[in-house]
């Protein structure tokens, strides 16, 4: 029997089927993964601006408020419910004038055990003095006893001795009266000393005592007036602002409830995108324009606490001050941060809110593609082109949401 052959070249064409369907789908996959995202959008939808060259300020403008130059805060001595309010929010008050009482029984209670006690201990004090006082006087009248009963003896003796002497009397009895003055001395010199030690002993404690008393003394005066911290009273003469409080309510201690605006003169305090954080220092001047005229005015204090995304700082007039100005007008403030330069610029615009200005859509005809670019430094108007972009493109400045996901824009007309 015959036996059939296999023809190589079937095989070989085989193979070569698979290996062209395998490169046209790599060839297919790499187009695919490589072509950019395309997305169709309305001219009319967007902003398109141009890069150009110019004159670059490095500036900032701001909405000022005028406040007292100088002022102080009302604080709350002692914590408590407020009972009665005797001030209120504008008024010109002078330094000490009540604004408000507050109420604490629990307080009140701990002041007046506290005062009890120290009246105590003053008690008992003065008591032990008294105690001490007494004991001197019984020292002193052992002295005088010692003294005198030493003079008899003396005297005594003295007689005794001219009669022994002139042999008229006895010497039994002189003899008694010799031993009598001895034994008084002797009595005499032990009760002095004995006097003396205590007397410096007593003095001692007395004016340990009397130390005492007097500190407990100032202590009694000092709590006394801290009962006086249950009124609020203004600091200082000035216009009160800031006070808003109401019958009833709970204050605690420290807390400031308001301010003395002392009325010696007027400052500016701005509100700054914390953006400027480390751009803002003290010293830096700006503008305002009033009625016509300029007016110079220098930062002179930053507050660097940032709140919902921004922070303080107070500006004052350098030289002359507006007239007329009252507490709570408002200018617009031109800050000059540094010094003119000629630069690349685009117009601000809400691209930046979702790019950071680190790229862009460049525009070419009816095409936008995505552009990385760096931006420096910022004004109201422009943004500085660092790198990126040439003078005389195009770009898109409106907003990004929903373009941000794509690279490459189609513009229809």
């Amino acid at each position: 029997m015959d036996t059939k052959i296999v023809k190589k070249k079937s095989k070989l064409k085989f193979v070569l089927i698979i290996l062209i369907s395998v490169l046209s789908l790599s060839v297919f996959g790499w187009y695919f993964l490589n072509q950019k995202k395309t997305y169709n959008v309305k001219a009319e939808d967007i902003s398109i601006d141009e890069v150009t060259y110019g004159k670059f300020e490095d500036m900032l403008m701001l909405t000022a408020q005028t406040q007292s130059l100088h002022s102080s805060l009302v604080n709350v001595l002692e914590g408590g419910a407020i009972k009665e309010i005797f001030a209120e929010d504008g008024q010109m008050l002078v330094k000490g004038q009540p604004i408000a009482q507050v109420y604490n029984p629990n307080t009140e209670f701990n002041y007046l055990n506290q005062e009890t006690g120290i009246m105590q201990q003053i008690s008992q004090m003065r008591s032990s003095l008294l105690e001490l006082k007494n004991q001197e006087f019984n020292q002193d009248k052992e002295l005088l006893l010692a003294q005198n009963d030493y003079n008899t003896a003396l005297q005594t003796y003295n007689l005794q001795k001219r009669l022994y002497d002139a042999e008229i009397g006895r010497k039994t009895d002189y003899d008694v009266s010799m031993q009598n003055l001895n034994y008084q001395k002797q009595r005499k010199s032990i009760v002095e000393k004995g006097a003396y030690n205590e007397k410096t002993s007593r003095n001692s404690q007395i004016s340990a005592i009397n130390s005492s008393i007097s500190q407990m003394e100032k202590s009694l005066n000092i709590l006394r007036s801290n009962k006086n911290n249950f009124l609020i009273m203004a600091p200082a003469s000035g216009r009160l602002s800031s006070f808003t409080v109401s019958p009833g309510q709970n204050l605690t201690t420290g807390e400031s409830i308001g301010k003395i605006d002392l009325m010696d003169g007027y400052k500016l305090v701005a509100k700054v995108d914390e953006y400027y954080i480390n751009k803002i220092s003290s010293g830096i001047k700006g503008t305002l324009d009033s009625n016509g005229k300029e007016y110079e005015v220098v930062i002179t204090k930053i507050l660097p606490e940032v709140k919902d995304g921004q922070f303080s700082i107070e500006l004052n007039f350098s030289d002359d001050q507006i007239k007329g100005l009252k507490i709570g007008m408002t200018f617009g403030v031109k800050l000059k941060l540094s010094a003119d330069v000629q630069s690349l610029m685009i117009p601000k615009g809400n691209f930046f809110r979702d790019t950071s200005g680190k790229w862009i859509f460049v525009v070419k005809g009816s095409k936008a593609e995505k552009r990385t670019i760096s931006l420096g430094r910022e004004n109201p108007m422009y943004y500085e082109v660092v790198s990126g972009l040439k003078q005389g493109e195009k770009v898109i400045t409106s907003d990004y949401t929903e373009l941000k996901k794509y690279e490459l824009l189609d513009i229809q007309k």
